[in-house]
């Protein structure tokens, strides 16, 4: 073989790689956007579950297909507290994320300003609502100073998000009933008042 027909043979094998080449990637970034039409076909706000709520509604539902295995347990427990107020408010007829202003400061001292976001207010409750977690203990001390500012009367829910009667909802029950302050089981998008 001459040299020349060597070098000929190379750039023609060369040419047909790089012809393949673009090709074949052309045909995977082609896959790859048509795939990703169906996974993104939603309007947005999906969290990693695939669900959301509806804001003018209230309703949470899901769009991913993820079968059987997603219990109600799972998505009771991915939804936000902000979301369970807004339920429990449409409920109960009453107004969530109300806002009030205070003063405060000991005597003798120039006067501070604080305010208060309280998740649900009725005609006659102010209501610190928090899912059966950790974090919700600080609920009763939130209704009762809610009901200070106020003048109206404390009351606490708990979201139900796995099914169960736990500690956390046992401690809130607790002192609410030694308070005197309404509690309330907020189970599956249902009022359960707890004697």
């Amino acid at each position: 073989m001459k040299s020349g027909n060597c070098l000929n043979f190379f750039q023609k094998k060369t040419s047909s790689v790089r012809f393949y080449s673009r090709h074949i990637l052309i045909i995977l970034l082609s896959l790859v956007f048509l795939c990703s039409q169906k996974a993104y076909s939603h309007g947005g706000g999906l969290n990693s579950q695939g669900c959301h709520n509806n804001t003018k509604t209230g309703d949470y539902h899901c769009h991913k297909n993820s079968g059987s295995s997603q219990s109600e347990k799972q998505t009771q427990s991915s939804k936000s507290e902000d979301l369970f107020n807004l339920q429990l408010a449409r409920k109960l007829g009453g107004k969530n994320e109300v806002i009030y202003y205070y003063s405060f400061g000991l005597e003798g001292q120039s006067k501070n300003k604080g305010s208060i976001r309280v998740d649900i207010e009725t005609e006659n409750f102010v209501i610190e609502g928090g899912k059966d977690t950790r974090d919700s203990l600080d609920s009763v001390q939130q209704a009762v100073f809610a009901s200070v500012v106020t003048g109206k009367k404390p009351a606490v829910a708990v979201y139900d998000t796995d099914g169960n009667w736990g500690k956390y909802e046992h401690r809130i029950w607790t002192a609410s009933k030694a308070l005197k302050i309404r509690f309330i089981w907020f189970q599956r998008g249902d009022i359960v008042e707890i004697q």
